[in-house]
């Protein structure tokens, strides 16, 4: 009895001390947790804040940079600027571009609050443009802040302007978005879509910068000199594929089309709307092409057809000597225009239509390849990923010369091209007399 009374003694000390302990770390819980939850004494509203929407970076003397800053304000839907009402995301407005000289982007960023009464933020940055006499020398030291300031997501694209990247800002005026986001939005779509630019982020240059025997190629964007003079097209049957040369009047005077190609941090050549589309289709990226091919039967008509990805470009190397580089781009096609009305419908006529655009469709691709692993010595596909295996360490496929044993590669490629569709009309039209 004497021991039953002495244990339930202690299990109600022991309940009670439990009891007690759990209301201290109680009140000391509830005392400490608003001290640990972030206040808002450092809060900045929207109408504290200037958001750049683009930044463009050019050389200026003296080893200094001109930072160019594209200023968005956000406005409610109802037309206000500057307001937080309304709900949801706010579309942004265009403001005057501004240009600040400084040694990095970095000081540009603290000069520029000088003269802006906002404090600028780049938590909605869309588009990096390097001017092509930065691209030339190097981004490096440029890059530096981007990657390592909080507010520089590694996502945005980064383009290369063909001339200075201020001279873009200023003049680009969308035909159809107001909202600057959408519009770089827009663009990025169209270059998945279309082809004729290629889609590069800010993590891509850093992770080919990172890796070896890999490099990018970045949109390349330009002043169109026919619809900025205003001037009238010339008298010729040329047609261009670069950004700033497209023959067109009116719209917006910026021409995005083409391509940077960067080997390390400096750009060593350039590629046009037309090559682009080749090295998407090369690349694996692009589902559908627009192009023009010759007619086999004509020569001085054109046909244009739709290409259709039927799956990834497929790379064989063979680390001989010379080092053996074979490509399979498995592709349809729909027939969209036969000029010369030939009817390529029937089984030997369209067995010579698919050969041609077989044979000008690996012509193609194997000059754009050559040319950039062999002229260029850039691995912009990367090519260099495909022979990762064929090495036991990561540190011997490291020191393995792979751009001097391009420049001896012998390179096919094989597309094989088979004419699926002629769309909605399978003969061509005949006039009647």
């Amino acid at each position: 009895m004497p021991l039953k009374f002495l244990h339930r003694c202690i299990r109600f000390r022991r309940t009670r001390l439990t009891h007690r302990l759990k209301r201290i770390c109680a009140t000391v819980c509830i005392c400490v947790a608003p001290l640990a939850v972030t206040g808002c004494y450092d809060r900045q509203e929207l109408e504290q804040q200037a958001f750049v929407s683009v930044l463009g970076v050019d050389k200026a003397p003296g080893g200094l940079i001109d930072c160019t800053f594209k200023i968005a304000q956000p406005i409610s839907p109802s037309g206000g600027a500057g307001g937080a009402s309304g709900g949801g995301e706010q579309p942004l407005a265009s403001k005057t571009p501004v240009t600040v000289r400084a040694h990095s982007i970095y000081e540009a960023m603290l000069l520029a609050n000088g003269s802006i009464e906002r404090t600028l933020t780049f938590s909605h940055l869309t588009l990096i443009i390097f001017g092509s006499n930065v691209a030339k020398s190097g981004v490096l030291q440029y890059i530096q802040p981007l990657t390592r300031y909080r507010e520089f997501r590694r996502t945005v694209p980064f383009a290369v302007a063909d001339g200075e990247a201020k001279d873009i800002i200023q003049t680009f005026q969308p035909m159809l978005d107001t909202s600057t986001a959408r519009v770089n939005d827009g663009i990025s779509l169209l270059a998945n879509r279309i082809g004729l630019i290629p889609n590069c982020r800010l993590h891509d240059l850093a992770a080919a910068l990172e890796n070896p025997h890999e490099d990018v190629v970045a949109p390349m964007y330009g002043v169109n000199k026919f619809v900025k003079d205003n001037k009238s097209l010339p008298d010729d049957s040329s047609i261009s594929y670069e950004a700033g040369d497209v023959r067109r009047s009116g719209g917006n005077p910026v021409d995005w089309m083409g391509g940077a190609v960067f080997h390390g941090d400096k750009v060593v050549d350039f590629v046009n709307g037309e090559d682009s589309i080749y090295l998407r289709l090369l690349e694996g990226e692009l589902d559908h092409a627009r192009l023009d091919f010759q007619d086999p039967t004509n020569k001085q008509q054109n046909i244009g057809v739709e290409l259709h990805k039927e799956g990834r470009a497929h790379y064989d190397v063979s680390l001989g000597n010379p080092v053996q580089i074979r490509v399979n781009v498995p592709v349809d096609v729909d027939v969209v225009n036969v000029s010369s009305g030939i009817d390529y419908s029937q089984t030997q006529p369209r067995a010579k239509l698919e050969k041609s655009l077989s044979d000008q469709l690996n012509q193609r691709l194997e000059g754009l390849l050559h040319r950039l692993l062999v002229t260029d010595h850039a691995d912009v596909i990367p090519v260099s990923r495909y022979i990762r295996a064929q090495f036991p360490t990561y540190q011997a496929f490291q020191s393995y010369p792979w751009l001097t044993r391009l420049k001896t590669a012998n390179i096919i490629v094989n597309s094989d091209i088979h004419v699926r569709r002629f769309g909605v009309q399978i003969e061509p039209l005949h006039e009647t007399t």
